[in-house]
Protein backbone atom coordinates (compact mmCIF):
# COMPACT_ATOMS: atom_id res chain seq x y z
CA UNK A 1 0.00 0.00 0.00
CA UNK A 2 1.37 3.42 -0.88
CA UNK A 3 0.76 6.56 0.17
CA UNK A 4 -1.56 7.24 -2.43
CA UNK A 5 -3.77 3.79 -1.44
CA UNK A 6 -3.53 5.54 2.09
CA UNK A 7 -4.49 9.14 0.94
CA UNK A 8 -7.90 7.48 -0.84
CA UNK A 9 -8.56 5.84 2.26
CA UNK A 10 -8.72 8.92 4.00
CA UNK A 11 -11.04 10.34 1.41
CA UNK A 12 -13.44 7.16 1.64
CA UNK A 13 -13.83 7.89 4.68
CA UNK A 14 -14.87 11.46 4.67
CA UNK A 15 -17.22 10.41 1.63
CA UNK A 16 -18.72 7.64 4.58
CA UNK A 17 -19.13 9.97 6.72
CA UNK A 18 -20.68 12.80 4.83
CA UNK A 19 -23.49 9.53 3.33
CA UNK A 20 -23.98 8.75 7.36
CA UNK A 21 -25.13 12.70 7.78
CA UNK A 22 -27.26 12.67 4.61
CA UNK A 23 -28.88 9.80 5.98
CA UNK A 24 -29.93 11.15 9.20
CA UNK A 25 -32.93 13.14 9.11
CA UNK A 26 -33.49 16.35 10.96
CA UNK A 27 -36.84 17.58 12.10
CA UNK A 28 -38.39 20.28 11.01
CA UNK A 29 -39.50 23.47 12.92
CA UNK A 30 -42.95 22.46 13.01
CA UNK A 31 -42.33 18.70 14.26
CA UNK A 32 -39.98 20.18 16.74
CA UNK A 33 -43.39 22.15 17.93
CA UNK A 34 -45.80 19.46 17.95
CA UNK A 35 -43.12 17.57 19.70
CA UNK A 36 -42.79 19.76 21.92
CA UNK A 37 -46.69 20.49 22.54
CA UNK A 38 -47.53 17.13 22.88
CA UNK A 39 -45.26 16.32 25.50
CA UNK A 40 -46.32 19.06 27.54
CA UNK A 41 -49.99 17.51 27.61
CA UNK A 42 -48.92 14.64 28.43
CA UNK A 43 -45.20 13.55 29.67
CA UNK A 44 -45.67 9.70 29.07
CA UNK A 45 -47.29 9.62 26.47
CA UNK A 46 -48.70 5.81 25.52
CA UNK A 47 -47.83 3.70 22.64
CA UNK A 48 -51.34 4.82 20.75
CA UNK A 49 -50.87 8.46 21.05
CA UNK A 50 -46.59 7.87 19.80
CA UNK A 51 -48.21 6.54 17.13
CA UNK A 52 -50.93 8.77 16.19
CA UNK A 53 -48.08 11.82 16.88
CA UNK A 54 -45.96 9.29 14.74
CA UNK A 55 -48.42 9.38 11.64
CA UNK A 56 -49.26 13.17 11.94
CA UNK A 57 -45.51 13.92 11.75
CA UNK A 58 -44.51 10.79 9.27
CA UNK A 59 -42.42 9.69 12.08
CA UNK A 60 -41.94 6.45 13.80
CA UNK A 61 -43.11 5.25 17.00
CA UNK A 62 -39.54 4.67 18.24
CA UNK A 63 -38.74 8.34 16.79
CA UNK A 64 -40.61 9.38 19.03
CA UNK A 65 -39.81 7.82 22.34
CA UNK A 66 -36.37 7.87 21.93
CA UNK A 67 -35.73 11.42 21.05
CA UNK A 68 -37.70 12.64 23.87
CA UNK A 69 -35.63 10.83 26.25
CA UNK A 70 -32.42 11.53 24.41
CA UNK A 71 -33.96 15.92 24.07
CA UNK A 72 -34.69 15.68 27.49
CA UNK A 73 -30.77 14.84 28.49
CA UNK A 74 -29.21 17.03 26.42
CA UNK A 75 -31.33 19.66 27.68
CA UNK A 76 -30.06 18.90 30.93
CA UNK A 77 -26.54 18.79 29.76
CA UNK A 78 -26.50 21.76 28.30
CA UNK A 79 -28.14 23.88 30.80
CA UNK A 80 -25.78 22.31 33.34
CA UNK A 81 -22.40 23.11 30.81
CA UNK A 82 -24.18 26.62 30.21
CA UNK A 83 -23.85 27.02 33.96
CA UNK A 84 -21.02 26.07 34.78
CA UNK A 85 -19.07 28.08 31.82
CA UNK A 86 -20.53 31.59 33.30
CA UNK A 87 -19.53 30.17 36.93
CA UNK A 88 -15.86 29.98 35.19
CA UNK A 89 -16.38 33.51 33.15
CA UNK A 90 -17.17 35.46 36.28
CA UNK A 91 -14.58 33.65 38.24
CA UNK A 92 -11.54 34.55 35.51
CA UNK A 93 -13.43 38.20 35.37
CA UNK A 94 -12.93 38.86 39.43
CA UNK A 95 -9.08 37.44 39.91
CA UNK A 96 -6.30 38.33 39.09
CA UNK A 97 -5.32 36.13 36.01
CA UNK A 98 -3.25 36.29 32.79
CA UNK A 99 -5.55 35.68 29.85
CA UNK A 100 -2.23 33.64 28.07
CA UNK A 101 -1.79 31.19 30.66
CA UNK A 102 -4.81 31.34 33.42
CA UNK A 103 -2.01 31.48 35.49
CA UNK A 104 -1.75 34.27 38.50
CA UNK A 105 -0.64 37.62 37.25
CA UNK A 106 1.91 38.79 39.09
CA UNK A 107 3.75 34.91 38.76
CA UNK A 108 2.88 35.54 34.87
CA UNK A 109 4.70 39.17 35.05
CA UNK A 110 7.30 37.89 37.25
CA UNK A 111 8.09 35.27 34.83
CA UNK A 112 8.40 37.55 31.81
CA UNK A 113 10.72 39.56 33.92
CA UNK A 114 12.75 36.68 34.14
CA UNK A 115 12.93 36.18 30.55
CA UNK A 116 13.62 39.51 29.81
CA UNK A 117 16.94 39.56 31.63
CA UNK A 118 17.96 36.33 30.76
CA UNK A 119 17.14 36.90 26.93
CA UNK A 120 19.60 40.70 28.64
CA UNK A 121 22.35 38.75 30.03
CA UNK A 122 22.80 35.88 27.05
CA UNK A 123 23.20 39.10 24.65
CA UNK A 124 25.45 40.05 26.82
CA UNK A 125 27.30 36.90 26.88
CA UNK A 126 27.15 36.24 23.63
CA UNK A 127 28.67 39.81 22.70
CA UNK A 128 31.72 39.36 25.22
CA UNK A 129 32.23 35.77 23.88
CA UNK A 130 32.55 37.40 20.17
CA UNK A 131 34.79 40.54 21.13
CA UNK A 132 36.98 38.07 22.84
CA UNK A 133 37.33 36.44 19.89
CA UNK A 134 37.79 38.87 17.35
CA UNK A 135 41.01 40.34 19.26
CA UNK A 136 44.64 38.94 18.08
Amino acid sequence: MDIGDHQQGGSDSQQQLQESRKRQRRHTPEQIQKLEESYKKSDHPNEIQCAQLGRELGLETKQIEHERLENRFLRWENMSLRAEIMAVREALKNSATCPNCLGVAKDCIDQQELNRENARLKAGLLHCTTSIQDEP
